[in-house]
Order: C-alpha cells, then structure tokens, then sequence
C-alpha cells in the first residue's frame, strides 16, 4: 500500500492553493473536507489491510450472559478479552461427551458389521478398514475418559 501523500492538513492546502495565493473561505473549507475525505480513506484502506474485522450476532439469552458476566467492560471488549483467553489457553477445548459418545457406539455398529462382512469374505482391504476404524475408536475412548 502506498503512504499517505500528505504529513498534514496544511501540505494538502498548500499543493491544493499553490496557483491560487488567496483563496476564498468556501475554497478553504471545501480543500478541507477533500482533504479529509483523503485522508480517511487511505486510513481505512490500510485498517483494513493490517487488521481483519468480523461481525458476531447473539441470540437474546447469549447477550443476557455476556452482560451478566462483562462486569465493567464494554461488550467488545469483553468478547475481545474471552476470545484472546481462548486463544492463548493451553486448556483442551470443552467437549460434549455425550455426543462422543453416541458417535463412539456408531463406529462400534461399523466395527462390528466390517467383522461380520470379514467373516464372510476376506480382503486385504477390509482388513485394512477394520484397523483404521478400531483405531479410530482407540482415539475416541481416549477423547471420552482422558
């Protein structure tokens, strides 16, 4: 991105009146606000650049809690503190054992049928199957009772 033209407001005036040594108080202020209009543009532009924004929407009983927990703090700035919290964290994120644990006893079913369906025929790739899926499971036990 390239850097702002002007230092300050009065470069801009100057570049802006250097064919016009007395300019009117409506030239003046009409210089300005361009100026200014300039100028934010080109500090937007670069926030945008150096800093990514997002925008969040809560359901009312969210915002019920996040009030009831900011204390002093701004709503922003308290979602900005939970979220850079998290972020440095080094605390595993919170997991909803029950639905590991509905999807442990589906991958058991699977198990179990890729059994059956060895018993049946044999192939190197059931086999191979069967392996990933037990290990997978070995994972979700450890993810269940840590």
């Amino acid at each position: 991105m390239e850097p702002f033209s002007f230092s300050s407001l009065h470069e801009y005036l100057d570049c802006a009146f250097k064919d016009n040594p007395n300019p009117s108080w409506d030239e003046i202020k009409n210089a300005k606000k361009e100026y200014w209009k300039i100028y934010y543009k080109h500090y937007r532009r670069e926030k945008r650049i150096k800093r990514k924004e997002f925008s969040l929407g809560f359901y009312p009983k969210q915002l019920q809690l996040i009030h009831q927990k900011r204390g002093d703090k701004s709503v922003s700035q308290f979602l900005y503190d939970a979220v850079n919290r998290q972020l440095t964290s080094q605390e595993a994120p919170q997991v909803n054992k029950e639905v590991f644990s509905e999807v442990h006893q589906q991958l058991r079913t699977l198990i179990n049928l890729m059994e059956e369906s060895l018993d049946s025929e044999a192939s190197d790739a059931l086999e191979e199957l069967l392996e990933r899926f037990e290990k997978l499971e070995e994972n979700f036990i450890q993810l269940i009772n840590p």
